[in-house]
């Protein structure tokens, strides 16, 4: 686990722990969408294999399906987002402000290798541990 100025300590499901809930580029957008509602989160990351190529949330799903319920059977690869803005996991807390801003989910790594995703109930959370 990072220092308490290292964003890995924010990260609530970290992937080296096999704990992020993730889907392939290949799988079905129906299987993205049950995950999602399963585990009740409102986002996925992409991996092929121990890759992140893209981020795929309810909003990228939604549109794709809307008006062709059919394309629900399409693969994640034609909903996610793959132009991704990535935080170094040294980065200060105050990095992630504008990500949440943006309305994006921020992405942690530490260079290329993928380490979780940080919400913004993530950092509500940090912030009222340290509240006491």
């Amino acid at each position: 686990m990072g220092s308490n100025d290292d964003l890995r300590a924010l990260i609530r499901d970290p992937y080296h722990q096999h704990r992020t809930i993730v889907v392939a580029p290949g799988e079905a957008l129906t299987e993205a969408y049950e995950r999602m509602r399963h585990h009740d989160v409102s986002q996925l990351p992409v991996m092929d294999g121990d890759k992140l190529v893209g981020i795929v949330d309810e909003s990228d799903i939604l549109l794709h399906v809307f008006g062709d319920e059919a394309r629900f059977h399409d693969p994640v690869s034609t909903a996610m987002v793959s132009k991704l803005d990535r935080l170094d996991a040294k980065s200060p807390i105050e990095a992630l402000l504008p990500v949440f801003d943006r309305g994006q989910v921020a992405i942690i790594s530490d260079g290329e290798r993928f380490l979780g995703l940080v919400t913004r109930i993530d950092l509500l959370n940090h912030l009222r541990r340290r509240a006491g």
